[in-house]
């Protein structure tokens, strides 16, 4: 009998958030059917799947070929309140200036972040 094998690739983890309670949770970036997917499991809310990009190809490039050693902001524009993910913007802690800013579009978006390219938000 051959083994049994799950439907997609696992390829990193990462840091996110329940999109009910905003609660960092633990994810897995995982490749399927073309596309890449973040996992993630509130204890309270439960599983959730997020579409993070539909071509694993380009978003695999992003993450490993195009590298660089990281510069610092000019000037940070958010204080280190609670610590990443919470303190949205360019903290201390950021390790680097955006120069590229991959935006993941969540239904937990409410149009506040201080650094949304997009000016979407009320600031």
């Amino acid at each position: 009998m051959p083994p049994r094998t799950r439907p997609y690739l696992y390829y990193d983890v990462a840091v996110s958030i329940c999109s009910t309670c905003h609660r960092k949770v633990e994810g897995k970036i995982l490749f399927e059917a073309g596309n890449v997917f973040l996992d993630k499991r509130c204890p309270e809310h439960g599983f959730e799947r997020v579409l993070v990009a539909d071509d694993v190809d380009y978003y695999r490039r992003c993450r490993e070929v195009f590298l660089k050693a990281p510069e610092m902001p000019a000037r940070y524009n958010t204080p280190i309140r609670w610590g990443c993910p919470y303190d949205c913007g360019l903290c201390p802690d950021h390790e680097q200036h955006s120069c590229l800013t991959l935006v993941e579009i969540a239904d937990a978006c409410n149009l506040a972040c201080p650094v949304c390219y997009a000016a979407s938000g009320p600031h």
